[in-house]
């Protein structure tokens, strides 16, 4: 895809106590696989990464004045700047993403409101946010309009608060929109990364990658164990885009719909294995966990010494 990922689904997330920065690290690759360029990150998902936190494109985003240090501290690829931090700008060493909400204002007459008072030619990116109810070919028009007046590349963030999220970012991308921000799951209303991604895949045939849909099956799993990320039920996504488990390859050539495990339980138990234990999930809600961590490769017995209080 031409049009760059940004995954925002670590952001403003309440992590569970005995999530470890593994966990959080495993989540982040599963999204990458699945077709992230970028994630987005918030101070506290930040501390739940391990260190160094690896060769990932990251991009840290600023809810507090002082935030603009910590930007600077890491090797981030950008930092998110809401509008009311523009100030910032001058402080920040690295790439900068101005973030913009549009509400219910006509887009063309507030860019040039926020042109006269801040030198676009200083930032990166232009994130538009907001719901972008219009009709398909008039959001085409407005980004065709402000994309040719303002030489800064842009990025659309569409809010699904009028449903229409994910045609915006259908829109968005058939316009060749410079990156999208899409979240993982359902969460406050923005649209779900899954859905966009198995949408261009299926019915609009441009190529994500070939093993998105295992990415997509791991990030559904691990948000289950790290957070209360509300992601789209996957069976029905792939119902409803006439997909077959059965012909979907991962890496390793297994079809995702193995039979769950059968014979004795391993007597070695792994650290999600006790983890799960720990949270109290039903027994048959942690097999069918397990099962789909299997299937999507990950190691199961990683860490087990460091995390053994959880036997």
């Amino acid at each position: 895809m031409k049009t760059a990922i940004i995954d925002r689904s670590l952001c403003g997330v309440i992590f569970k106590e005995i999530t470890s920065k593994t966990d959080v690290y495993t989540y982040v690759l599963s999204l990458k696989e699945a077709g992230a360029d970028y994630v987005e990150l918030d101070l506290n998902a930040l501390l739940r990464l391990p260190e160094p936190m690896g060769a990932e494109n990251y991009i840290f985003r600023v809810e507090q004045a002082y935030e603009h240090e910590i930007a600077n501290a890491f090797p981030f690829s950008y930092a998110v700047l809401p509008l009311k931090f523009a100030h910032l700008i001058e402080k920040l060493q690295i790439p900068v993403i101005l973030e913009i909400k549009t509400g219910d204002a006509d887009i063309p007459a507030l860019l040039k409101v926020v042109a006269e008072s801040i030198d676009l030619t200083k930032i990166a990116l232009l994130r538009l946010v907001g719901d972008f109810n219009k009709h398909p070919d008039e959001f085409k028009s407005i980004l065709a309009k402000v994309r040719m007046r303002y030489a800064v590349p842009f990025d659309v963030c569409p809010l699904n608060t009028t449903l229409c999220a994910l045609s915006a970012a259908v829109t968005a991308y058939e316009v060749g929109i410079d990156s999208l921000t899409l979240n993982f799951g359902n969460s406050n209303n923005f649209t779900p990364l899954e859905e966009f991604l198995i949408s261009m895949a299926t019915i609009h045939k441009v190529t994500i990658n070939r093993n998105y849909i295992s990415g997509i099956c791991k990030a559904s799993v691990m948000s289950s164990l790290i957070c209360e990320i509300e992601t789209t039920n996957l069976q029905k996504l792939m119902k409803r885009y006439q997909l077959s488990p059965q012909r979907v390859e991962v890496a390793d050539g297994q079809p995702l719909n193995l039979n769950p495990w059968k014979g004795k339980k391993h007597q070695r138990r792994s650290l999600i294995e006790r983890r799960l234990d720990y949270m109290e999930v039903e027994d048959d809600l942690s097999q069918e966990i397990m099962t789909q961590l299997k299937k999507c490769g990950v190691d199961f017995f990683a860490n087990d010494k460091k995390d053994s209080y959880l036997n």
